[in-house]
């Protein structure tokens, strides 16, 4: 998988927008925007900017632990 991911680097490298929808971490970690999509609708998005690859696996990692601590559509009540 590294191998294709290098070669997806390379094509984005030379222009070319690359949508790819993973569940491996490492992978989206290689990426210059990350989007997290949750229930149909956009949840957050992380930019690269100056991250190194380890710097993006754990703030792909942390929102990953937020968004799997949240119930989605209820509301948890004391009654």
């Amino acid at each position: 998988s590294a191998a294709l991911l290098d070669v997806f680097d390379d094509i984005n490298d030379r222009g070319q927008t690359i949508l790819m929808v993973t569940h491996s971490t490492s992978a989206a970690s290689r990426a210059k925007r990350v989007l997290f999509i949750k229930d149909g609708i956009l949840y957050n998005q992380i930019f690269r900017g100056d991250k190194t690859e380890r710097q993006m696996f754990q703030e792909i990692s942390d929102t990953l632990t937020v968004m799997a601590s949240e119930v989605s559509g209820y509301v948890q009540t004391n009654e």
